[in-house]
């Protein structure tokens, strides 16, 4: 699929709820769960991996810039979203910084009903930094630049009894360091069998399709409970386990880990 094939299919999907009656600069952020958003959120990760300890710190946002909405329930959104992610392994008490790549992302959005809503990403970069910050050439012998840019559409369905599920495709426009990597297809699942209450258990099951040369595939779950305050903001403690392709510098990899979370609701 060709990257205007995605514009094509989102405009077509969409048509009216572009036919705005008020337009919002700077609206307020709606809750929208998607496979891509869960790379936006604020979280820190402890657990094993190979045997060592491992350490992983996110800090994501997403900003939506110009809101418009027809009064018919459509609506929709454009806005920015950005993430630093962070790699550590410590050891007597130090922090090797073993890998850290950055995100950042352009996207429409088009809520089409109550329970269906549609994203677009015209730009969905992502890079590599593993030897930012050296304190001298010596890690920089042998680095390479690994960053990648594509087009990315999703559609997300709110289902019974407190479901959530996403689904997406996305194109690879650009690469660099990374020959090869054209497609990739994501989904995610979220279970919240008692939404909008002060204590939430909730069930996250995410997973991706990568081509890059040949087929490889990833799994992503995180069970847990949410403690949400009147104002929407909290903390959520989950278990975690994943298998996937590392997203960041080294993306021919694969990271294998079970552990606790902690994520951030702002």
């Amino acid at each position: 699929m060709k990257p205007y094939y995605c514009l094509v299919i989102f405009f077509a999907l969409t048509p009216n709820a572009f036919c705005a009656d008020q337009i919002n600069l700077f609206p307020e952020r709606t809750a929208f769960f998607s496979a891509s958003a869960l790379e936006f959120r604020h979280y820190i990760y402890t657990g094993s991996e190979n045997g060592k300890v491992v350490n992983h710190g996110n800090l994501g946002v997403e900003f939506p810039v110009a809101g418009f909405s027809n009064g018919t329930g459509k609506s929709c959104a454009a806005g920015i979203a950005a993430a630093a992610h962070l790699v550590l392994y410590p050891e007597n008490l130090k922090f090797a910084v073993d890998n850290f790549y950055a995100t950042l992302a352009v996207y429409i959005e088009a809520k089409l009903s109550p329970k269906f809503s549609v994203r677009l990403y015209p730009v969905y970069h992502v890079s590599g930094h593993l030897a930012d910050g050296s304190p001298d050439d010596s890690a920089l012998i042998h680095a390479r630049a690994v960053s990648s840019e594509m087009v990315k559409l999703e559609g997300t369905c709110l289902l019974s009894h407190g479901i959530t599920a996403s689904a997406g495709y996305g194109y690879y426009y650009h690469v660099c360091a990374q020959q090869g990597l054209t497609d990739r297809f994501d989904l995610a699942l979220q279970w919240q069998p008692i939404p909008d209450k002060l204590i939430c258990p909730y069930l996250t099951i995410s997973g991706q399709v990568i081509y890059r040369r040949q087929w490889r595939s990833g799994f992503d779950m995180e069970a847990g409970t949410r403690f949400i305050g009147e104002q929407g903001r909290g903390i959520a403690l989950g278990l975690r386990y994943f298998n996937c392709v590392d997203p960041g510098y080294y993306f021919d990899r694969r990271e294998k880990s079970v552990g606790v979370q902690i994520d951030f609701l702002l």
